[in-house]
């Protein structure tokens, strides 16, 4: 190439050319796999790893249903996903149970409504989901941290978790799995072991409850070979967990008609669904 070539003056070189027409044509393909072939692959590991998952499981559905309970959610929607089941039926015995949801929920920042019309809507959707889980308002607590940003304030967040710790004394402590595909999963996983060893006097039981666990990008093998897991079965609770699951529209539909996301999969979903609920438990 000549030194003194001028880029505004004269076309782009054919290799260059070459490049962006493959950048050009590469990206749908890209796009393709990522929002449709790689979930889809997700979605039947699921299917073949949790019969697997199951025939080393305990059955724990009859002691935990009497045992109170501190749920930890990372968003709006987990805690009927990952054990709204479970907290039916810790209802129904007359067990307390109270919910903490500590992000907003509000990752993708909408170009149709502001951010907090869409808190609101979020949390509007946790208020009757849990309704139909049975769950009293009064029960269930925001803590209204930004999306994938809890990493950001870990120390707060662990402030607060504590206090609330302070104000009951369960027996359980429900949160999301350290091995799932999302930041604030796994922040919130993180704590919620440090709430459960700084009450080891206390005795509470630590399960986490997988949501984005069937990604084997996250997964290493040594925390495979180490789970413990346990199961809650759903029976008469599941169509009301359907129920509560389906109270979140702007989840589960493009209710707000937005082109930059997708609502979750039905396969994705359908893991939610079955006869049983997984648990992971964690010693402390």
């Amino acid at each position: 190439m000549s030194d003194n070539w001028d880029p505004d003056s004269h076309p782009a070189p054919a290799a260059s050319r070459i490049r962006k027409m493959a950048s050009r044509s590469i990206a749908p393909v890209c796009n393709l796999l990522l929002q449709r072939a790689y979930p889809a692959f997700c979605e039947g590991l699921a299917v073949v790893g949790r019969p697997l998952l199951l025939s080393r499981a305990e059955d724990v559905t009859s002691q935990t249903a009497t045992r109170s309970c501190l749920v930890l959610a990372p968003h709006p929607d987990d805690e009927t996903l990952g054990c709204g089941a479970t907290i039916m039926r810790k209802l129904a015995a007359g067990t307390p149970v109270q919910v903490i949801i500590a992000a907003d929920g509000n990752w993708y920042r909408s170009s149709k409504l502001s951010v907090d019309a869409v808190n609101e809507i979020r949390e509007e959707e946790a208020r009757r989901a849990c309704a139909i889980l049975g769950l009293p308002c009064e029960n269930i607590t925001f803590l209204r941290f930004e999306d994938c940003r809890l990493a950001d304030h870990r120390g707060l967040l662990r402030d607060r978790l504590f206090d609330i710790l302070d104000t009951m004394n369960p027996e359980e402590i429900f949160v999301s799995s350290i091995i799932d595909n999302h930041p604030d999963h796994r922040v919130l996983a993180e704590l919620g072991r440090e709430l459960a060893q700084a009450r080891r006097d206390r005795f509470p039981v630590l399960y986490e409850y997988p949501i984005w666990f069937w990604d084997p990008r996250i997964w290493r093998v040594t925390r495979l070979l180490q789970l413990r897991t346990r199961i809650v079965r759903t029976e008469e609770f599941r169509t009301r967990k359907r129920e509560a699951i389906a109270a979140y529209r702007s989840q589960v539909t493009n209710l707000l008609g937005e082109t930059r996301r997708a609502p979750l999969r039905r396969g994705f979903l359908r893991q939610f669904l079955q006869a049983e609920e997984i648990f992971f438990e964690i010693s402390v």
